[in-house]
């Protein structure tokens, strides 16, 4: 016999016109998982400025069974979701620069729309033989994408966390940095509350473009590569850099979930659940990123990609062993 809570999600799915694989699982402890899941990627997102979708979509693809396509769907509307919350609290905070986050605009859009027609090609790859075991071409595409990407971040984080505890300086000034605001393609702007006097237009459109593009494929806010390319590659003070990048986040993860709730790959039930305990996380996180310093900032930033590793290698450890 159908039970209560099973009869009780079935409406609330058709009444909401849910759209994406409807699964009505007669598990409370499954859904509570959702509220959880939520609660601590709205931590990350109210702390980092990051949307926190490098965790919530491997998580929702290994520890919840979704598919791909609608664990990246439903992670761009969590965390759209979320980043609206964010943004206002680090407005009132004054910790964000809306001019540079408005300048951000077109190339997270472009970027996200390349992202999402790519995603579509390679999801129809279907099954490959690979290292003598049958994988979805898109789930070892996209685990493996995550993993190079947070490797990246965290090792480069940790490497200027190391070298700013030896010189004892707070805020990194990288040649990379000094070449990129030499950049002599006009126009040119000033952004007061970033602390950068001149700087072309091109340079964060150019990078935007990048963040977008993962956002569309991997169902990523694109902060936790916005925020390190805020930071090292435009000199953006941290703090600052936290609420801009949130900004950005929400730019690109709002067109990202309108492109892929087109497509049919949005769970609004799952979200509904998981922005529950994003709420109450969100404000726990902007509180917490007042009492941390900013170098502690990046050595934690790298600590939580460095778990975004370890789910990767579990996920791919369990096919093996299965």
């Amino acid at each position: 016999m159908t039970s209560f809570w099973q009869t009780s999600l079935y409406l609330i799915c058709q009444t909401i016109g849910m759209v994406g694989e409807c699964m009505v699982i007669d598990d409370i402890m499954w859904w509570f998982g959702l509220i959880v899941l939520g609660f601590g990627i709205g931590i990350i997102t109210g702390l980092f400025g990051i949307g926190g979708g490098f965790l919530l979509t491997p998580a929702l693809r290994i520890f919840f069974d979704i598919s791909y396509p609608v664990a990246i769907g439903s992670s761009l509307l969590q965390i759209t979701a979320t980043s609206m919350l964010s943004v206002y609290n680090h407005w009132r905070q004054q910790n964000l620069d809306l001019k540079l986050g408005s300048v951000t605009i077109i190339g997270s859009l472009a970027g996200t729309e390349c992202g999402v027609r790519l995603l579509h090609a390679i999801s129809m790859k279907g099954t490959i033989e690979f290292a003598g075991y049958s994988t979805e071409f898109m789930d070892l595409l996209i685990n493996t994408c995550f993993f190079l990407l947070m490797a990246c971040v965290a090792g480069f984080m940790l490497r200027e966390v190391y070298q700013s505890n030896k010189t004892g300086i707070d805020e990194p000034d990288t040649g990379c940095c000094k070449l990129l605001h030499q950049c002599s393609l006009p126009p040119f702007m000033c952004f007061e509350q970033a602390a950068i006097p001149r700087l072309s237009f091109w340079v964060p459109t150019g990078l935007s473009f990048i963040v977008g593009c993962l956002t569309g494929l991997l169902g990523i806010g694109g902060g936790f590569v916005s925020l390190p390319l805020m930071i090292y590659l435009l000199g953006v003070p941290t703090r600052i850099a936290v609420g801009t990048s949130t900004l950005q986040v929400l730019l690109a993860s709002a067109y990202g979930m309108f492109r892929h709730l087109q497509a049919g790959h949005v769970n609004v039930l799952l979200v509904i659940f998981m922005f529950f305990g994003s709420i109450a996380g969100v404000n726990a996180g902007v509180r917490l990123a007042k009492r941390v310093n900013v170098r502690d900032t990046r050595k934690y930033f790298a600590g939580v990609l460095i778990g975004g590793l370890l789910l990767i290698v579990y996920d791919v450890v369990r096919k093996l062993n299965g």
